[in-house]
């Protein structure tokens, strides 16, 4: 996932890790440093950490959705993996770690039939985790048979078409408050899975 322009604008002061190509457009705007796994930095009692893609991983060819940028955020007793567009391949060298454990999932690829496989579940074993795919999509994400798998485990999955935005806390890790039904109106439509 990558930092539109009107984000890095808003942000002038920040520094953009990313493993977007140096051909990239983005990188006109502001260069970015590589995501590498190992970087780690601590910010408000907060750990952060890279997972994904290793340093070895840049001088291979991989499709641009290999090669996102895994972060694993950690107040010490809540954790939540933010997995970008990793597919299988990925998710099982991520399941070999076996430090994969968090409360909190962002789906990876958006639910596609090539991500979300039950090794990564089963070493990830979240509560609950989002799903973030436009309403309709094209192609259907989350698939019915990811959706499946989530079901199979228990894990709460939240789709963001029909929660909108959608805010998680680590005080709170079970609960995920989505702006469609604390800000619902009468004139809105509810949008069914």
């Amino acid at each position: 996932m990558e930092a539109p322009p009107p984000v890095l604008a808003m942000q002038p002061q920040a520094s953009l890790l990313s493993s977007i190509e140096d051909s990239h457009a983005l990188q006109a705007l502001r260069k970015s440093s590589r995501c590498v796994a190992g970087q780690r930095w601590v910010w408000d009692a907060v750990t952060f950490e890279v997972l994904h893609p290793a340093a070895a991983d840049y001088d291979a060819v991989n499709k641009s959705n290999a090669m996102s940028c895994v972060l694993r955020v950690s107040n010490g007793s809540q954790t939540a993996l933010l997995v970008g567009d990793i597919e299988s391949p990925q998710e099982m060298r991520l399941a070999s770690l076996g430090t994969l454990r968090a409360d909190f999932l962002l789906v990876p690829h958006h639910g596609s039939k090539t991500s979300s496989s039950a090794v990564f579940l089963d070493a990830v074993q979240p509560q609950l985790a989002l799903a973030q795919a436009g309403y309709r999509n094209r192609f259907g994400h989350p698939v019915a048979s990811v959706v499946a798998r989530y079901q199979a485990r228990g894990i709460r999955l939240v789709r963001s078409a029909q929660c909108g935005a959608a805010s998680w806390q680590s005080l709170q890790p079970g609960e995920l408050t989505c702006q469609r039904q604390e800000g619902l109106r009468y004139w809105h439509h509810v949008i069914e899975p």
